[in-house]
């Protein structure tokens, strides 16, 4: 045995110095574009999105606003917690919404990560064209499947997403998913 405990930690060795690496490492967003971004069909769209939670370089951007337009149909935000800041408020709301779709143990962590994600993009349904450049994106709610959440999203190759914000005076608005960092604590 002693010889194959040496002979595992020397191919482990030579495998980190020819950098070959031995565990799949997490798939990484793509914010470039600097919204959340659309792919044909529904499936996929939140695939390569940022990670966010309190304190991420995103916790206050209209791309947060996605998350807690999920969290109102959802019914775990009232109108008013739709403000593109992810707190306290939010990190709980999210938890919520993680044990609703089966997350179990760790995986209750407040964050929306590619997991969530994965999950959050599997409830998407394409709805009809909006016009000649939008079509409407359907967020099927985990409680009720009558129950749909509309989001606009751009039709156009690599389309962005829009969410409709309410805001401070109740009256709605379309928002672009956007990852540019707020200042306040409204959506822009």
């Amino acid at each position: 045995m002693p010889g194959i405990r040496r002979l595992l930690v020397a191919g482990a060795t030579a495998a980190l110095a020819l950098g070959v690496v031995m565990s799949p490492s997490p798939a990484t967003a793509d914010v470039s574009k600097g919204y959340i971004d659309a792919d044909p069909g529904a499936q996929n769209d939140f695939e390569d999105e940022a990670t966010l939670w309190p304190g991420s370089p995103y916790w206050n951007s209209n791309a947060v606003g996605v998350v807690q337009t999920i969290l109102h149909a959802e019914r775990i935000l009232d109108t008013t917690d739709v403000d593109c800041a992810y707190g306290t408020t939010t990190a709980n709301a999210v938890k919520t919404l993680q044990r609703r779709l089966g997350f179990t143990g760790s995986d209750v962590d407040g964050v929306v990560g590619p997991k969530t994600w994965a999950r959050l993009d599997n409830r998407l349904v394409v709805g009809p064209v909006y016009n000649d450049s939008h079509e409407w994106i359907h967020y099927r709610t985990t409680g009720d499947w009558t129950r749909l959440r509309v989001f606009l999203r751009a039709r156009v190759s690599d389309g962005t997403y829009f969410f409709r914000y309410w805001g401070l005076d109740a009256q709605s608005e379309w928002r672009q998913a956007l990852y540019r960092p707020l200042g306040g604590s409204a959506c822009r």
